[in-house]
């Protein structure tokens, strides 16, 4: 199967990753990705550390978070403030 369009990222905790409303562990979890599962990286931002790392990355097919520390990343993932904002459908 081939890579997703970059930026992608490949989750390494042998636990798999949870996915996260907002970036914060505090935040419900709506969802999880297992070990070795690549998911398409939107943007990231500096929130809640996790084992020394703040970034936190926003998935591109749906409106959910993952740590960085638990997902490597492939091709560069932009800061939140400089992806462009959805446009209105209509």
């Amino acid at each position: 199967m081939p890579s997703p369009q970059q930026p992608f990222g490949t989750v390494v905790s042998s636990i798999g990753v949870n996915l996260r409303k907002y970036p914060s562990t505090d935040s419900a979890i709506t969802g999880t990705r297992s070990h070795g599962a690549e998911i398409g990286l939107k943007s990231k931002v500096h929130a809640q550390v996790i084992d020394g790392n703040s970034i936190w990355y926003l998935l591109r097919d749906e409106p959910v978070w993952v740590s960085a520390r638990h997902v490597d990343n492939t091709g560069q993932v932009p800061l939140s403030k400089d992806v462009e904002p959805a446009q209105p459908v209509g």
